[in-house]
């Protein structure tokens, strides 16, 4: 009981955190700014739209992976947080940076951070975290949170049916909560494409696109492979990894889309409006590229990078 009355507690506090990111209350330094333009750098790809714009932030493997950045569209340096780790998770708004594995609200709000079999809830507004037991944090594009317990994929709800466990938190009206099972097939990640669609992983070697509870499609996957999925920004699209490298890219149908056709792609970032995206491979080559065009063209950009995103 003291275990469910902690997680009502966990959520109730994710979403007064959701909102108050929602709302622009973060409280963080200002956005990365110009520092120099390195003529370098400057690597503006012909016939460039207007909204080419943005910053690329990625690990530099040749300084220790020290986060760096580019402002867009000219391509030069800018100010990014302090950090220094190959593998980062960037908040949306770029300004504050955590390490590889944890999740970010749609708002940036609050950050679930997996620590072993649990996670940890945080936000940039406050110094305090919250413990949750669960695995593979996900957000709704609503912010509504989600993660696998036991391997089930639930959401902490207040829609509660007849038998369902209840539990109240105090000074919140003796409101019901429950957790809501929208899985019952054992997965092992998930990522959402709308507030009713998503995309998982299944723990019997598959992955499979559900609308609900109903599945529209259901593909196997290669063996003895460690995968995980991915949505882009706008969750127009998903892309697959099988041990840590890019095996492919979907729209919310499950059809493939057209990627770059390099190996050993080790991490990629859409633009906000995903009509370009980077790419590194496994030697921290990064590459800029239009995705599902098919157009195979890629400009390398004179930089090194093990991790990336884009903002």
């Amino acid at each position: 009981m003291r275990t469910w009355l902690v997680l009502a507690a966990v959520l109730a506090v994710a979403a007064a955190a959701v909102a108050d990111a929602v709302h622009g209350h973060l409280g963080q330094a200002s956005p990365p700014r110009p520092l120099r333009d390195t003529p370098a750098a400057r690597i503006v790809p012909p016939g460039a739209p207007a909204g080419f714009m943005g910053t690329v932030y990625y690990s530099d493997p040749d300084d220790g992976c020290r986060l760096k950045a580019l402002q867009l569209p000219g391509f030069a340096d800018a100010a990014p947080p302090e950090f220094r780790a190959c593998r980062f998770a960037l908040s949306p708004d770029g300004r504050t940076v955590l390490r590889a594995g944890a999740v970010w609200s749609p708002g940036g709000g609050l950050a679930a951070v997996p620590r072993g079999a649990a996670f940890e809830l945080e936000s940039p507004a406050s110094s305090q975290a919250i413990r949750v037991t669960g695995k593979e944090p996900a957000f709704k594009p609503d912010g509504t949170l989600t993660f696998l317990l036991d391997g089930r994929l639930v959401e902490w709800t207040n829609r509660c049916h007849t038998g369902d466990r209840l539990f109240t938190l105090p000074g919140d009206n003796a409101t019901a909560r429950c957790v809501r099972i929208l899985l019952r097939e054992p997965a092992k990640s998930v990522a959402w494409l709308t507030d009713t669609r998503f995309v998982a992983i299944l723990a019997d070697g598959a992955f499979a696109i559900f609308d609900g509870r109903r599945a529209l499609i259901r593909r196997p996957l290669p063996r003895g492979r460690s995968a995980r999925v991915e949505p882009s920004p706008r969750r127009t699209f998903f892309t697959l990894w099988l041990d840590g490298e890019l095996s492919g890219g979907f729209d919310r149908n499950g059809a493939q889309i057209a990627l770059p056709p390099l190996t050993d792609v080790r991490a990629l970032a859409w633009s906000p409006t995903e009509r370009w995206g980077v790419l590194a491979t496994d030697r921290g080559s990064v590459y800029l590229f239009r995705p599902d065009t098919g157009d195979a063209r890629l400009r390398r950009l004179d930089v090194a990078g093990r991790d990336l995103a884009w903002r």
